[in-house]
């Protein structure tokens, strides 16, 4: 007779803890509204010069007119997309292997061998989208907070691991890190800081007034115990201004991903943000990562948005079925012969391109 490791009577529950369970898409979903597929191998911006101001020019009516035309130049940004591409086999002999929670599926009755197999490969399938989704999520979070993007690829072992660094133009002094006057000091000039910060994103090319600061996890109680802070706040309260500095000083309880913390008198909100991302340990586990830095403030600007920007799959199945162009992640399934192995790829070319990205600030303020 067959023999179960796993039985209703000795499984009570299968355990999860489920807040990993959303893909981390709060930078992917908040920041990149609009979609574009691209079937050239680079997608291109043009950039226009901004409005002048000039003054027109005082003639005497006796003089003649001062011709006043100044050619105007334009720009082309052009951005090459990351490339994805999972492939996994599935092997008929995995259906084997009985998982604690098979032993649930089914109202409790046994999987046959051909459901396990199938479940395999539907699981698989799971696992290579959501890694994508990740992917592309991680990518849009260093668009908005770095205004760059690293690529890394990574090749078969002893090829040479080609590496891109994918820049979107934001000024470099809008990128900041602080050598003193940290914010863990009490006494630092925190709103001295915003309003400098603020007032270099409005004269910034393509820039503008933020309305939003989102802290990081480690910022978040120092900014809340600033002695800055907290007078103009007693002293807004004194004067009972509903439009004065409104920042919550009790216990912060941290929430995924997003947390309101208040606002300050400009009415620019304040939050905190705190969500993280795998990868591999070396050791057959996981170290998770921020996806933004805990010691970071990011100042962002209305319209500080981008689009979810992709490049052409290049399979040539893609191209006969004419989607090529026209799908964000490409799914195939082919089988071998002998071995008789089912094997799953798919395959994505995601860029998320901050269109303004001098509406954002990033600022280090903490050791």
């Amino acid at each position: 007779m067959p023999f179960d490791i796993w039985t209703t009577e000795e499984l009570f529950a299968v355990r999860q803890d489920d807040r990993m369970n959303p893909i981390p898409s709060f930078f992917l979903d908040t920041f990149f509204g609009q979609t574009f597929f691209a079937e050239d191998q680079e997608i291109k911006f043009a950039d226009l010069p901004e409005a002048d101001r000039f003054l027109a020019p005082f003639v005497l009516p006796t003089e003649q007119g001062k011709p006043i035309y100044n050619r105007r130049g334009e720009s082309i940004s052009a951005f090459t997309p990351a490339y994805i591409k999972l492939k996994n086999g599935v092997r008929p002999q995995d259906a084997r292997n009985l998982l604690p929670s098979d032993a649930l599926r089914n109202r409790s009755k046994p999987l046959s061998l051909e459901e396990r197999f199938n479940l395999r490969v539907v699981q698989l399938m799971e696992q290579h989208l959501r890694m994508i989704r990740t992917r592309e999520a991680w990518m849009a979070a260093r668009a908005i907070l770095d205004a760059r993007v690293q690529i890394d690829y990574e090749r078969e072992q002893g090829g040479s691991n080609p590496s891109v660094l994918l820049d979107f133009g934001r000024a470099g002094d809008q990128t900041i890190v602080k050598g003193a006057n940290y914010w863990d000091d009490p006494a630092t000039n925190i709103m001295g800081d915003l309003e400098t910060w603020a007032n270099r994103m409005y004269l910034a090319n393509g820039g503008g007034t933020p309305n939003m600061i989102v802290v990081g996890a480690r910022v978040a109680p120092v900014f809340k115990r600033n002695t800055g802070i907290i007078e103009a706040m007693n002293k807004e309260n004194r004067g009972n201004d509903s439009n004065g500095v409104d920042i919550r000083t009790g216990i912060q309880r941290l929430e995924r991903p997003f947390s309101y913390i208040g606002k300050l008198d400009n009415g620019m909100e304040v939050w905190t943000y705190k969500d993280t991302v795998d990868i591999p340990n070396g050791l057959g586990g996981k170290t998770k990562i921020d996806l933004m830095d805990e010691r970071d403030v990011l100042m962002l600007a209305p319209g500080a948005n981008g689009v979810r920007a992709y490049g052409a799959i290049y399979d040539a199945d893609a191209m006969i079925e004419g989607v090529a162009a026209q799908t964000d992640i490409y799914s195939k399934m082919f089988t071998t012969k002998d071995p008789g192995e089912l094997f799953l790829m798919n395959q994505s070319s995601p860029l998320p391109i901050p269109l303004y990205p001098n509406r954002t600030l990033k600022a280090r303020v903490l050791v």
